[in-house]
């Protein structure tokens, strides 16, 4: 077989692989082109599974932005209930056609095991240090640990806003108040609205969710407090 000359003029080089290639049959083209050209193709490849890639996530269908995030730690909820409580508030929460979701995470600790609460702990203290999560829904004794820990946001200009807004859903909120101490300074505490009990919530017991002892606590670092007011009112407004 003619073989091209290192040093010829790409046009010259391009001309000999054409004539080489016609004198092939086409298992020959075939084998030809992957000996000397499967680099490139791999290459080619790779280029075109990024570029997709990243049309996929940017162009075409970017991840949705969180409108909530709900970290629940306590209690029980099977994933269908989770499902009609998430799809529920996002038609409630998010406009048509804006890409937007309600995340709802279920991490449950287990209490016999050290090393597994404690990598709970760490990772949920990262998400709040980050920002993600919204408000959480925990049993009575979590409540107690987050509130130690300071995870809770104290409740009382969310309350506020929500009494100027609605007073009847206010009323209906503060009976299932729950107080926690809060460091007013150098070895001072007070005792302030922290969390809400959740299961006494109109729309908690219209989805189907079992009747059990549950707080509602707003993250320290939550960002999107417009949402957690509404979702708070969803909650809590009548049959």
């Amino acid at each position: 077989m003619m073989e091209t000359p290192v040093n010829a003029p790409i046009k010259e080089k391009l001309r000999l692989e054409v004539v080489k290639l016609r004198e092939m049959n086409f298992k020959g083209k075939l084998e030809y082109i992957w000996d000397y050209y499967k680099i490139h193709i791999i290459l080619i490849v790779i280029a075109i599974f990024v570029i997709f890639s990243f049309l996929n996530a940017w162009v075409f269908n970017p991840t949705p932005n969180t409108a909530l995030f709900i970290s629940w730690d306590g209690g029980f909820a099977t994933d269908e209930q989770v499902d009609r409580l998430k799809t529920y508030l996002e038609e409630r929460l998010i406009p048509e056609g804006k890409r937007e979701e309600v995340i709802i995470t279920q991490f449950f600790f287990a209490s016999d095991d050290p090393m597994s609460m404690m990598t709970e702990v760490q990772r949920t203290a990262a998400m709040i240090a980050a920002g993600m999560i919204d408000f959480f829904i925990v049993d009575p004794d979590l409540f107690e640990e987050y509130s130690r820990f300071g995870y809770f946001l104290p409740l009382d200009e969310v309350l506020a806003t929500i009494q100027a807004k609605n007073p009847e859903i206010y009323n209906r909120i503060e009976e299932n108040i729950v107080s926690a101490l809060f460091a007013i300074g150098e070895g001072l505490t007070e005792s302030k609205a922290a969390g809400i009990r959740l299961s006494n919530s109109p729309l908690y017991l219209r989805l189907g969710f079992y009747r059990q002892e549950l707080y509602i606590g707003i993250s320290v670092t939550a960002e999107r407090l417009d949402n957690i007011i509404e979702t708070l009112m969803i909650f809590f407004e009548g049959h």
